[in-house]
């Protein structure tokens, strides 16, 4: 899939010759078929046909030119009768307005998507609308085959409504399953260690810590673990080897306490605690076999940002809801992760990837271990049930709650992308209004939490403040 306006001001170039011939001057689209036909190359003069390129004699189309067999792929319009009257027709797609047979307005149309193999229009990129995102002000209408284009307005049935709502259960269903899944895994784990975790004593302990330590620095160097965790905020207390609080729950870690947690040998454990994952390096070669067995689950989600091909093809476009035929690009092009992480499903995909690498790293140490001495062997085995069994519990404690939670301390503070309404349509928030407990509070009773944790912005706003905030003071802002 490619986006329409990304290819004007493109270069053609001829592949025999390897000669740039011309450049891509406007899109031909046929309003009645709702596809592209091909590319505008030189418009019509008093003595001369317009010129141009039929989309079915591209080669390709590359992110920095547009690649076809010779310079005869090029030619007039009147060798193309269909291409020709759409020409002489002179319609305007840019601008149109976008309206339900209802009367429910979408936006004024500014781009569309199109397969780039046979120029069907997939969607329409739209500004304005019932569906506009509050920052972008921008939203993505599916295209139908029924869609009637007239002079000032195009009709799409009003079941277009229905395809553009994000199917928010997607993500809650998505989570439930990995949480039955890492329950049954837990409770399996947690009957057959039992006896083993009986026995532990601290010098086992102690061979547990300095384990985990070497896979750790073996995974991610040390002056990496150290660069992550300054300015983090630690998820959980951390505590030196004579049981000294080094870090609270809830602090900023400071180089000093970075420094001393590296001169403790305890830097990996204030890694995690700032959020750190040793699954980040690993899942490079394993996200594409761990995301396939989650991707299905983005369908009927929003994207919350546009995915593309590393050849610049657009997977799914920003707001669009995912559908199977979006799906089956991703998986086509081994980005099953990035959409995936596009809809918000990263936290689940994350959780899972990490108990398969935990259960890897575990199962190799394990052989390792078997060909030193049994007291060694004992040691290491216990060390790494302790390790599984620590890691099973922690798993075993993620449920929905303990996500939110996550989610709700990460917005603490920030400011908000868009107006939150409660059900009476009172602003709970403003747009940029930092959230605060009250703030959530409100969101969750009057059901609109999961919207408020999707709107957290953490980067500089590039619009005018004043220019998005709605009439009205946030009855919860700070």
């Amino acid at each position: 899939m490619r986006k329409g306006k990304d290819l004007i001001g493109k270069t053609i170039i001829a592949y025999d010759s390897g000669e740039k011939i011309a450049i891509v001057k406007d899109l031909i689209f046929d309003q009645d078929e709702n596809c592209l036909l091909g590319f505008l190359i030189k418009e019509a003069g008093w003595f001369r046909n317009a010129r141009i390129l039929p989309l079915f004699l591209v080669k390709a189309l590359g992110i920095d030119a547009v690649i076809v067999p010779s310079k005869d792929a090029i030619s007039p319009s009147v060798d193309r009768a269909n291409i020709h009257k759409v020409l002489q027709d002179d319609n305007t797609l840019d601008g149109t307005r976008i309206v339900t047979t209802d009367g429910r307005d979408l936006g004024r149309l500014i781009d569309f998507y199109f397969d780039e193999k046979t120029g069907i229009v997939e969607g329409y990129e739209v500004s304005g609308g019932i569906f506009a995102d509050a920052y972008s002000g921008r939203s993505f209408v599916p295209a139908t085959h029924t869609l009637k284009i007239g002079r000032d307005v195009a009709f799409v049935p009003a079941e277009t409504v229905g395809l553009m709502e994000e199917q928010v259960g997607g993500l809650k269903a998505a989570i439930q399953t990995a949480n039955d899944k890492i329950q049954t895994t837990a409770q399996s784990a947690g009957a057959k260690l039992q006896d083993t975790a009986q026995s532990a004593n601290e010098k086992l302990q102690a061979a547990a810590r300095a384990a985990n330590t070497r896979v750790t620095d073996a995974i991610v160097d040390r002056s990496a673990q150290k660069a992550f965790t300054l300015g983090k905020v630690a998820q959980h207390t951390v505590n030196t080897p004579n049981g000294a609080q080094l870090v609270l729950a809830g602090e900023t870690i400071a180089p000093a306490v970075a420094d001393t947690a590296e001169s403790l040998d305890i830097l990996d454990e204030l890694y995690r605690s700032a959020g750190g994952s040793l699954t980040i390096p690993l899942r490079e070669r394993l996200d594409d076999s761990v995301a396939g067995l989650t991707i299905d689950r983005a369908q009927g989600r929003r994207a919350q940002r546009a995915i593309y091909t590393p050849e610049g093809y657009i997977i799914a476009a920003q707001g669009q809801i995912i559908t199977p035929q979006a799906i089956e690009r991703a998986r086509a092009t081994h980005q099953e992760s990035a959409l995936l992480e596009a809809v918000g499903l990263s936290p689940t995909a994350a959780a899972q990837s990490q108990a398969s690498n935990l259960a890897t790293v575990a199962g190799t140490r394990l052989k390792t271990t078997t060909t030193n001495a049994s007291a060694q062997i004992q040691s290491d085995a216990t060390s790494l049930w302790e390790k599984v069994k620590a890691t099973a519990s922690d798993i075993q404690g993620r449920s929905t709650h303990a996500l939110e939670e996550k989610r709700i301390g990460r917005a603490l503070g920030r400011p908000t992308t868009r107006v939150i309404l409660d059900r009476n349509d009172e602003v709970i928030l403003n747009v940029a209004e930092l959230i605060g407990h009250k703030a959530i509070h409100s969101a969750r009773s009057a059901g609109v939490l999961d919207v408020l944790l999707d709107s957290v912005y953490t980067e500089p706003p590039q619009l005018s403040i004043d220019e998005l905030r709605a009439p009205g003071t946030g009855k919860s802002a700070l």
